[in-house]
């Protein structure tokens, strides 16, 4: 939560049928400043000097409008627990996420000839969000996980095409530590998870950023590195042509992966959702990496041992 709280502000409106530019700009006024319905003429903000001054001229407009408008502070609100109202602002955007990594998503598909314009625009409004966000919304780790895959498939994808480097030999991987970015989502365990299980079962790993990568770590799931996106491939489909590993459970799991981390649809498979619900909810309960890591990585050996069954 990005601040304690000290009561609410409510701005009660009466808006008149005409003009109707009248009610047009006064929801965009309330949207742009993040304020949330709590009836339909009634909008609520956290408490603060600059948001009771932005209700206060947005009042003092729709009164000279014609309209009518009454702005309160309170400190709670009857017959509402404040993490229900906390929950109200957190859905709203929310939902304002979920729009952002959908855009994010299209740059996956097709060529953008005016990439560079259309992630600024996208950074822009990523901004504007984040400024209304009071409550730390969960959507955003979704809108960035959209865009760091959209980055990497920029960095990397113009580099070679898919499959096109040849298998590695697995000695050279051995006794080795890996070095990925922290707070681990689906593609990184899951390659994490190959890599401790069919590549090198002493491999250790490191989280860091990608201007602090240790000199002795092999990088994996980073922008512009061997072992990340690459054409429309995912980390993990990524190491598992390098590898040259041959199995038709990770080939499932491959796909699997794939959707639940890039969400292109490009392969129709149910169990993506459920895995990448799963691992937010653990990366939501445990704040050490390598814990979650270490529990992310039990979890998909029990999607393996399974999903042959299912696939």
């Amino acid at each position: 939560m990005q601040h304690m709280l000290h009561g609410w502000l409510l701005l009660l409106l009466s808006l008149p049928p005409r003009p109707s530019s009248l009610r047009v700009r006064a929801w965009r006024r309330l949207r742009g400043l993040g304020a949330v319905p709590l009836r339909s003429s009634a909008y609520l903000l956290p408490d603060s000097p600059d948001r009771y001054e932005q209700f206060q001229w947005l009042a003092q407009e729709i009164q000279r409008d014609g309209g009518e408008a009454t702005l309160l502070r309170v400190d709670r609100i009857e017959n509402m627990q404040q993490p229900d109202v906390v929950r109200l602002f957190q859905e709203a955007r929310n939902q304002d996420y979920a729009s952002l990594a959908e855009r994010y998503r299209k740059l996956l598909k097709g060529r953008r000839p005016r990439l560079t314009e259309e992630l600024a625009r996208l950074a822009r409004e990523m901004g504007r969000i984040t400024e209304i966000d009071f409550f730390e919304a969960p959507g955003r780790r979704e809108v960035e996980r959209a865009r760091e895959a959209v980055e990497e498939r920029t960095a990397s994808g113009r580099a070679r095409p898919a499959g096109a480097a040849p298998p590695l030999d697995l000695a050279t991987l051995k006794g080795r530590r890996w070095v990925t970015r922290p707070r681990p989502h689906v593609d990184r365990i899951a390659s994490a998870w190959l890599i401790k299980r069919f590549v090198d079962p002493e491999a250790e790993f490191v989280f860091a950023s990608p201007d602090q990568i240790p000199g002795d770590a092999i990088p994996f799931d980073m922008a512009g590195v061997d072992f990340g996106h690459h054409g429309e491939d995912c980390t993990f489909e990524t190491l598992l042509r390098r590898t040259g590993l041959r199995d038709r459970k990770l080939a499932i799991l491959a796909e699997i992966v794939h959707e639940a981390d890039i969400k292109d649809q490009k392969f129709a498979r149910d169990e993506a959702r459920g895995i990448d619900l799963a691992l937010r909810a653990l990366l939501s309960a445990i704040k050490d990496d390598h814990e979650a890591l270490a529990q992310g990585m039990t979890l998909f050996d029990g999607l393996y041992a399974t999903v042959g069954e299912r696939g």
